[in-house]
């Protein structure tokens, strides 16, 4: 669709100032046509007309004056009146029209010019004087040959003068056709200089519609492909980290903060990078979730650094330059929010662009959020607090895997409560619960981070010792039936033991199936010897098919055994059966009897 409309306000630019530039161009085309074809007028009306009627004056006072000499040098007084006829009758009325003719035509003329033709019918009136006199019929030859000496001499000047008129309006001709030459190509030039000035320009001002076209396409395109991107993100810590490249790539010199409610510790917390030496660093020491303005009333709360707010936030009230904080709700409710600062303010613009960025991630976060409490409640047993028995085997095929890979060692640890069926019998499975919540809290306290520890059965726990050798997998394994011994329940006489066995790889197994089978041998061997006490087991035991027979155990905890050193214990071991051959009770609780549970969590019939 972006596309599309990206490209349709293209075409309609392009045909827009398409357009214009030919509306332009044909204007100025007309315009000089017009100018070109008024100057022509001109030259044709002009300096044409009137080098033709100069012409035409010249030729008749030429003939004017060739007649009067003939009439006054002629012998036959017949012929000199007949020509002295002709002259008054039509050669000097021609030239007078003639005359008149012309200084219609310099009409307008400079100064100058118009001085020019005066003296030049002065001095052709003196010449009409001459030849329109009184009486030249009738004067003598002598005289006669006298008056035409002085017509000619009186001519010359007049011929002369009327020489220079005719080369002065061919020259004004050749200057006003030079002069519309010129203005033709001025013209021209104007033309295409327009032409290429109104491209130019449509060219830049298409370029610069395009791209602010596009300017004002990215922010939707940033916000689709940031909607996108989100739903592929595989937990609310990736999505965070989205939601803040985002923020940060849209928005030019800005830090941008997740902020998390957490409702369990009443605290608000930073769950993106804080930005160096930022003072976040102080204000979320121990901030709690009012302590933002945000996730106090539900709304944008801006600092522009220049006018103190009448109620400044605690968290973003010390950030440097502008700040905007927007919450993060879902439903009503406030689960977070983003703090974005930057030196300057924040435009509408980008204020608007915060909030759809803001409320797009706002739901896809709550439902990841959702999702991962989903996914800790079903692998963690509600009564313990401890992972469940999927959880715990899907612990020990991850970190089994990872110890092989690695050729690091890894202690298992089973444990099963003793005559915990018993605690069930005689004071109720509320006590029973109460023991098993007790035993989960006691695993916690005790096991270093790395540890892994969970709830297998009923009244059963498995503990992983990652990079940990048999040495200090026994030791941790003491320490733990030793703070389990301490555990109490109130206002009962309820003694708390369990029975620890200990496998490690690779000291005892190459596989896990077998690491397993031998910490379930040892732990049957730590009931069979009294319970409350520690077994390692040996690398030979279990090696058979179940029917096979345990080697010696040692004893490395106190309880009512056989006391100290080497015992031989000649039991068979059939895993899944539910009594040992020398007497033990139905659901004793052995690892291999994991099915054997009554009613729920805490109501095993272990013993």
């Amino acid at each position: 669709m972006d596309a599309m409309f990206t490209k349709a306000s293209t075409v309609s630019l392009i045909a827009l100032f398409g357009t214009l530039l030919v509306i332009a161009v044909a204007a100025i085309g007309i315009l000089g046509i017009r100018s070109a074809t008024y100057q022509g007028k001109v030259i044709a009306g002009g300096e044409l007309d009137t080098a033709v009627a100069t012409n035409q004056l010249a030729r008749e006072t030429d003939a004017a004056y060739a007649t009067g000499e003939t009439a006054l040098r002629a012998a036959d007084p017949a012929t000199r009146t007949r020509l002295l006829g002709t002259l008054d009758a039509s050669l000097l009325p021609g030239i007078d029209a003639q005359l008149s003719l012309l200084q219609q035509l310099h009409v307008g003329d400079p100064p100058a010019e118009l001085a020019d033709l005066a003296l030049f019918i002065r001095q052709w009136d003196a010449i009409r004087d001459r030849l329109s006199a009184p009486g030249l019929t009738a004067q003598p030859p002598a005289a006669l040959a006298v008056l035409a000496g002085g017509l000619t001499a009186a001519y010359q000047p007049v011929s002369a003068h009327l020489d220079r008129l005719i080369l002065k309006e061919l020259g004004d001709a050749r200057t006003d056709h030079a002069a519309a030459a010129a203005a033709a190509d001025r013209a021209t030039r104007l033309i295409l200089g327009t032409a290429a000035a109104g491209i130019a320009l449509a060219w830049l001002c298409l370029w610069y519609e395009v791209r602010r076209t596009r300017r004002s396409l990215e922010p939707g395109q940033d916000q689709a492909e940031f909607a996108d991107i989100l739903q592929l993100a595989n937990g609310e810590d990736e999505a965070h980290q989205l939601l803040q490249r985002h923020l940060e790539r849209t928005l030019p010199a800005t830090a941008a903060v997740v902020l998390n409610r957490n409702n369990s510790a009443d605290r608000l917390e930073a769950v993106t990078p804080l930005p160096p030496g930022s003072p976040l660093v102080g204000t979320l020491r121990g901030a709690e979730p009012r302590s933002c303005l945000a996730v106090r009333s539900g709304q944008m709360h801006t600092e522009n650094g220049r006018r103190p707010p009448l109620l400044s936030c605690l968290v973003c009230g010390p950030v440097p330059g502008a700040s905007s904080c927007v919450p993060l709700m879902v439903g009503g409710e406030v689960i977070g929010s983003v703090l974005l600062s930057r030196p300057a303010p924040y435009s509408a613009a980008e204020e608007q662009r915060i909030r759809e960025s803001v409320s797009q991630a706002a739901p896809v976060l709550a439902n990841l959020r959702n999702l991962a409490v989903a996914e800790i409640r079903a692998a963690t047993d509600g009564l313990t607090g401890l992972p469940n028995k999927r959880a715990v085997t899907d612990a020990l095929k991850r970190t089994f895997a990872q110890a092989a890979m690695t050729k690091s060692p890894l202690g298992l640890l089973l444990l099963d409560l003793d005559h915990f069926k018993q605690v069930n019998d005689q004071h109720g499975h509320g006590a029973g619960d109460q023991v098993l919540a007790s035993v989960g809290a006691a695993l916690r306290s005790v096991l270093r981070v790395r540890d892994f520890a969970g709830r297998y059965g009923g009244e059963e726990f498995a503990i992983l010792l990652p990079d940990t050798d048999i040495a200090a997998a026994l030791q941790i394994a003491e320490r733990v039936r030793a703070t389990i011994a301490e555990v109490t329940l109130p206002g009962t006489d309820v003694a708390v033991t369990v029975s620890v066995g200990v496998a490690g790889f690779p000291d005892h197994a190459s596989t896990l199936e077998r690491l397993e089978r031998l910490a379930d041998a040892a732990l049957y061997v730590a009931k069979r010897q009294g319970r409350d006490r520690v077994e390692l087991a040996s690398a030979d035991a279990g090696h058979d098919f179940p029917g096979s027979v345990l080697p010696e155990a040692t004893v490395n905890g106190p309880g009512p055994g056989p006391g100290p050193g080497t015992v031989p214990v000649p039991v068979p071991v059939p895993r899944g059966l539910t009594h040992a051959p020398d007497g033990p009770q139905v659901g004793e609780g052995r690892p291999g009897d994991r099915g054997a549970q009554v009613g729920g969590a805490g109501r095993a019939t272990g013993a």
